[in-house]
Protein backbone atom coordinates (compact mmCIF):
# COMPACT_ATOMS: atom_id res chain seq x y z
CA UNK A 1 0.00 0.00 0.00
CA UNK A 2 2.84 2.31 0.71
CA UNK A 3 4.19 1.81 -2.99
CA UNK A 4 1.04 3.26 -4.61
CA UNK A 5 1.19 6.09 -1.49
CA UNK A 6 4.00 7.00 -2.95
CA UNK A 7 3.13 6.72 -6.74
CA UNK A 8 0.53 8.95 -6.05
CA UNK A 9 2.44 11.53 -4.52
CA UNK A 10 4.77 11.68 -7.73
CA UNK A 11 2.08 11.77 -10.01
CA UNK A 12 0.77 14.76 -7.76
CA UNK A 13 3.38 17.02 -7.03
CA UNK A 14 5.32 19.44 -9.04
CA UNK A 15 5.63 17.22 -12.53
CA UNK A 16 1.91 17.05 -12.71
CA UNK A 17 2.12 21.21 -13.49
CA UNK A 18 4.30 20.45 -16.63
CA UNK A 19 3.82 17.20 -18.42
CA UNK A 20 -0.11 17.20 -17.48
CA UNK A 21 -0.80 14.61 -20.82
CA UNK A 22 2.21 12.61 -19.23
CA UNK A 23 0.74 12.11 -15.77
CA UNK A 24 -2.76 11.34 -16.93
CA UNK A 25 -1.48 8.35 -18.38
CA UNK A 26 0.67 7.62 -15.33
CA UNK A 27 -2.06 7.81 -13.01
CA UNK A 28 -4.87 5.81 -15.69
CA UNK A 29 -2.53 2.83 -15.85
CA UNK A 30 -1.58 2.54 -12.13
CA UNK A 31 -4.82 3.06 -10.60
CA UNK A 32 -6.00 0.41 -13.34
CA UNK A 33 -2.69 -1.45 -11.93
CA UNK A 34 -4.06 -1.10 -8.35
CA UNK A 35 -7.15 -2.52 -9.18
CA UNK A 36 -6.29 -5.73 -11.11
CA UNK A 37 -3.10 -6.70 -9.26
CA UNK A 38 -2.39 -4.93 -5.92
CA UNK A 39 -6.36 -4.99 -4.40
CA UNK A 40 -7.07 -8.40 -4.81
CA UNK A 41 -4.31 -9.48 -3.15
CA UNK A 42 -4.29 -6.84 -0.04
CA UNK A 43 -8.05 -8.11 -0.18
CA UNK A 44 -6.95 -11.88 0.61
CA UNK A 45 -4.24 -10.90 3.14
CA UNK A 46 -6.15 -8.58 5.30
CA UNK A 47 -8.98 -11.33 5.73
CA UNK A 48 -6.40 -13.32 6.58
CA UNK A 49 -5.00 -11.08 8.99
CA UNK A 50 -8.27 -10.47 10.05
CA UNK A 51 -9.20 -14.50 11.09
CA UNK A 52 -6.30 -13.72 13.90
CA UNK A 53 -7.87 -10.91 15.61
CA UNK A 54 -9.49 -11.09 18.74
CA UNK A 55 -13.16 -9.02 18.55
CA UNK A 56 -12.39 -6.44 20.61
CA UNK A 57 -8.85 -5.67 18.43
CA UNK A 58 -11.69 -5.36 15.37
CA UNK A 59 -13.78 -3.22 17.08
CA UNK A 60 -10.78 -0.79 18.10
CA UNK A 61 -9.80 -1.13 14.00
CA UNK A 62 -13.23 0.08 13.25
CA UNK A 63 -13.29 3.03 15.65
CA UNK A 64 -9.85 3.93 14.08
CA UNK A 65 -10.84 3.54 10.19
CA UNK A 66 -13.87 5.94 11.29
CA UNK A 67 -11.48 8.86 12.78
CA UNK A 68 -9.24 8.24 9.58
CA UNK A 69 -12.39 8.52 7.25
CA UNK A 70 -12.89 11.59 9.13
CA UNK A 71 -9.96 13.46 8.80
CA UNK A 72 -8.59 12.01 4.77
CA UNK A 73 -12.05 13.23 3.69
CA UNK A 74 -11.47 17.02 5.39
CA UNK A 75 -7.53 16.78 4.00
CA UNK A 76 -8.94 15.76 0.78
CA UNK A 77 -10.94 19.07 0.49
CA UNK A 78 -8.04 21.19 1.32
CA UNK A 79 -5.60 19.64 -0.72
CA UNK A 80 -8.59 20.30 -3.84
CA UNK A 81 -8.93 23.96 -2.21
CA UNK A 82 -5.09 24.49 -2.86
CA UNK A 83 -5.42 22.84 -6.79
CA UNK A 84 -7.28 25.17 -7.41
CA UNK A 85 -5.41 28.19 -6.92
CA UNK A 86 -2.52 29.55 -9.08
CA UNK A 87 1.13 28.51 -8.44
CA UNK A 88 2.04 32.08 -7.16
CA UNK A 89 -1.14 32.16 -4.85
CA UNK A 90 0.13 33.16 -1.40
CA UNK A 91 -2.05 31.05 1.30
CA UNK A 92 -2.37 32.48 4.57
CA UNK A 93 -3.68 29.44 6.87
CA UNK A 94 -6.97 30.63 8.96
CA UNK A 95 -6.87 30.15 12.97
CA UNK A 96 -9.58 27.17 12.69
CA UNK A 97 -7.44 25.08 10.16
CA UNK A 98 -3.94 25.37 12.12
CA UNK A 99 -6.41 24.19 15.04
CA UNK A 100 -7.76 21.62 13.29
CA UNK A 101 -4.56 20.52 11.75
CA UNK A 102 -2.35 20.44 15.45
CA UNK A 103 -5.51 18.40 16.68
CA UNK A 104 -5.88 15.79 13.91
CA UNK A 105 -1.58 15.33 14.28
CA UNK A 106 -2.74 14.41 17.88
CA UNK A 107 -5.44 12.02 16.86
CA UNK A 108 -3.06 10.20 14.21
CA UNK A 109 -0.61 9.63 16.62
CA UNK A 110 -3.27 7.83 19.01
CA UNK A 111 -3.80 5.41 15.69
CA UNK A 112 -0.89 4.64 15.37
CA UNK A 113 -0.12 3.66 18.53
CA UNK A 114 -3.28 1.46 19.13
CA UNK A 115 -2.68 -0.26 15.64
CA UNK A 116 0.64 -0.98 17.03
CA UNK A 117 -0.50 -2.21 20.19
CA UNK A 118 -2.52 -4.37 18.07
CA UNK A 119 0.21 -5.73 15.87
CA UNK A 120 2.37 -6.21 19.05
CA UNK A 121 -0.10 -8.95 20.23
CA UNK A 122 0.56 -11.04 17.03
CA UNK A 123 4.45 -10.89 16.55
CA UNK A 124 4.86 -14.15 14.66
CA UNK A 125 1.82 -14.62 12.86
CA UNK A 126 2.39 -10.38 11.85
CA UNK A 127 6.12 -11.28 10.73
CA UNK A 128 5.02 -14.77 8.70
CA UNK A 129 3.03 -12.49 6.72
CA UNK A 130 5.50 -9.89 6.26
CA UNK A 131 7.63 -12.43 4.30
CA UNK A 132 4.88 -13.77 2.22
CA UNK A 133 3.89 -10.24 0.97
CA UNK A 134 8.09 -8.88 0.52
CA UNK A 135 8.48 -10.75 -2.92
CA UNK A 136 5.09 -9.67 -4.33
CA UNK A 137 5.65 -5.81 -3.01
CA UNK A 138 8.69 -5.85 -4.46
CA UNK A 139 7.30 -6.64 -8.03
CA UNK A 140 5.10 -4.16 -7.61
CA UNK A 141 7.54 -1.44 -6.96
CA UNK A 142 8.82 -2.45 -10.07
CA UNK A 143 5.90 -2.59 -11.93
CA UNK A 144 4.38 0.34 -11.06
CA UNK A 145 7.86 2.29 -11.50
CA UNK A 146 7.67 0.97 -15.10
CA UNK A 147 4.67 2.63 -15.47
CA UNK A 148 5.83 6.01 -14.67
CA UNK A 149 9.30 5.55 -16.36
CA UNK A 150 7.37 4.41 -19.73
CA UNK A 151 5.25 7.34 -19.64
CA UNK A 152 7.87 9.99 -18.66
CA UNK A 153 10.00 12.34 -21.38
CA UNK A 154 13.46 10.73 -21.76
CA UNK A 155 15.18 12.97 -19.76
CA UNK A 156 13.22 11.72 -16.75
CA UNK A 157 13.13 8.43 -17.93
CA UNK A 158 16.51 6.98 -16.93
CA UNK A 159 16.26 8.08 -13.36
CA UNK A 160 13.16 5.92 -13.22
CA UNK A 161 15.10 2.92 -14.88
CA UNK A 162 17.55 2.91 -12.06
CA UNK A 163 17.25 -0.24 -10.02
CA UNK A 164 19.74 0.78 -7.37
CA UNK A 165 21.39 -0.27 -4.20
CA UNK A 166 19.80 -4.41 -4.18
CA UNK A 167 19.79 -5.32 -0.34
CA UNK A 168 19.30 -9.07 0.70
CA UNK A 169 17.23 -10.34 3.56
CA UNK A 170 14.41 -7.22 4.07
CA UNK A 171 12.09 -9.14 3.78
CA UNK A 172 13.46 -10.23 7.35
CA UNK A 173 13.34 -6.78 9.03
CA UNK A 174 10.80 -5.47 11.16
CA UNK A 175 8.15 -3.24 9.60
CA UNK A 176 8.52 0.47 9.36
CA UNK A 177 6.08 2.21 11.45
CA UNK A 178 3.51 3.42 8.91
CA UNK A 179 3.03 0.18 6.16
CA UNK A 180 1.65 -2.10 8.80
CA UNK A 181 -0.96 0.65 10.00
CA UNK A 182 -2.07 1.35 6.62
CA UNK A 183 -2.49 -2.37 6.53
CA UNK A 184 -4.04 -2.82 9.53
CA UNK A 185 -6.71 0.26 9.07
CA UNK A 186 -6.94 -1.71 5.25
CA UNK A 187 -11.19 -2.59 5.47
CA UNK A 188 -11.18 -4.95 1.98
CA UNK A 189 -15.31 -4.14 1.60
CA UNK A 190 -14.55 -0.76 0.75
CA UNK A 191 -11.11 -0.17 -0.30
CA UNK A 192 -10.42 2.05 2.28
CA UNK A 193 -7.86 4.08 2.63
CA UNK A 194 -6.55 2.82 -0.86
CA UNK A 195 -9.99 4.45 -2.70
CA UNK A 196 -9.61 7.52 -0.51
CA UNK A 197 -6.44 8.26 -2.50
CA UNK A 198 -8.10 6.92 -6.07
CA UNK A 199 -10.56 9.81 -5.31
CA UNK A 200 -8.31 12.21 -4.30
CA UNK A 201 -5.64 11.57 -7.22
CA UNK A 202 -8.49 11.57 -9.92
CA UNK A 203 -10.10 14.93 -8.07
CA UNK A 204 -6.86 16.25 -9.01
CA UNK A 205 -6.61 15.62 -12.39
CA UNK A 206 -10.00 16.82 -13.15
CA UNK A 207 -9.12 19.87 -11.49
CA UNK A 208 -6.35 20.95 -13.67
CA UNK A 209 -7.58 19.74 -16.85
CA UNK A 210 -11.09 22.26 -15.72
CA UNK A 211 -13.23 19.45 -15.76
Amino acid sequence: MAVIIAIMTLTSGCVRKTMQKEVDRIVAEVLDYSTRIIEPELKLQRVRLDRMLRDSEKRRIDQYRALALVMADSMMNFQMKLVQMKEDTVYQLSDSEIDYYNRSQKVMRDIITGCWEILDNHPEEFTELQKEMYPKMVAWQKELMDIVSKNLPNSFRNEFKKEGLKILGMEQLGPNNMSPVFFLLYEPKTNFPLETLKEALLRTGLSDTGK
